[in-house]
């Protein structure tokens, strides 16, 4: 069981920028409700809003806490391409969190709110048992979210896989193409058809896509650049540093102001930007896909 969780990828929205510094504040609310139900219970805890100067002091508190999750979190982030985090890593990553919380509540009890009949073990032993709950509930929720997301998902790229059709009995069969991961793992492989757009969210690509007449999206763990250079010889081109599109499936382009604006052939799809670094691009790879499309279909009349 031990090696199972040793070894267990986390939810991958679970390491979504987003996800990460949303649990600060999800965390910090829930603390405030914590702290109002146990606190008159406690015998370590000082925590008051009602008294001026412990209510002062609190604050302090709950500003220093916050500092030292959003410097977690934004480690966490930011050392993902250099650590793969599993179950274990994350849970051990979070115990730090409350180790060094605990510390601090430790010491900042003894040095600003006064004598204590409690000893410093005592203090530290209750504050880590506190804070843990404070921090695990709220990450036992998103985790659990997370989870679902994915698993949400993963079902619907399944039941996209079983909607294709079989290559061997369809004569005319569009162009497949194939997304790898961080690691160069064949993780997806889309019919260029139903593929709408990409859009870059930190460490992921979100690929849009349509199923059935309903759009669904997947979550790939992938450098942005490291997908358009795959994907160079396809439809796919990047249209502005965040957005990678379908030639295929744009509609028009318009103009909003100073900038331009793709308009995909689906109505649930918002208008996307185009970079002026990637305009010209953007037009030579319309040009093409277009004239091979002009010849696929002269090919078919004329036979």
């Amino acid at each position: 069981m031990t090696e199972l969780y040793k070894y267990k990828e986390l939810p991958k929205y679970l390491l979504n920028r987003r996800y990460l510094f949303s649990s600060v504040f999800f965390i910090l609310t829930f603390s405030v409700l914590f702290m109002a139900i146990y606190t008159p219970f406690s015998s370590t805890a000082w925590f008051s809003l009602t008294d001026m100067g412990n209510f002062g002091m609190m604050i302090a508190f709950y500003l220093v806490a916050l500092s030292i999750l959003l410097i977690s979190k934004l480690i966490m982030y930011s050392s993902q391409d250099r650590i793969q985090f599993t179950l274990w890593k994350y849970i051990l990553w979070v115990v730090a969190e409350v180790v060094i919380i605990s510390i601090f509540y430790t010491h900042f009890t003894y040095v600003f709110v006064g004598p204590i009949e409690e000893s410093i073990v005592n203090i530290l032993a209750k504050s880590f048992g506190c804070i843990l709950l404070i921090i695990a509930i709220p990450y036992t929720i998103l985790t659990l979210y997370a989870a679902y997301k994915a698993k949400a998902e993963e079902l619907q790229m399944l039941q996209y896989k079983l909607s294709m059709p079989n290559n061997e009995t369809s004569m005319v069969y569009p162009s497949l193409i194939n997304l790898h991961d961080y690691n160069g793992t064949l993780k997806l492989t889309i019919n260029s058809d139903s593929l709408y757009y990409m859009e870059s969210q930190d460490n992921y690509i979100k690929i849009h896509y349509e199923n059935n007449g309903k759009l669904c999206s997947y979550m790939l763990r992938s450098r942005t650049k490291s997908i358009e250079e795959s994907l160079a010889d396809t439809s796919i081109v990047r249209c502005q540093r965040s957005y990678l599109v379908n030639v295929m499936k744009i509609n028009h382009i318009k103009k909003g102001g100073k900038l331009r604006y793709i308009v995909l052939e689906h109505d649930d799809i918002k208008p996307i930007p185009v970079s002026e670094s990637y305009f010209k691009n953007l037009l030579t790879k319309i040009d093409k896909f277009n004239a091979a499309a002009l010849k696929d279909e002269k090919s078919e009349a004329e036979a």
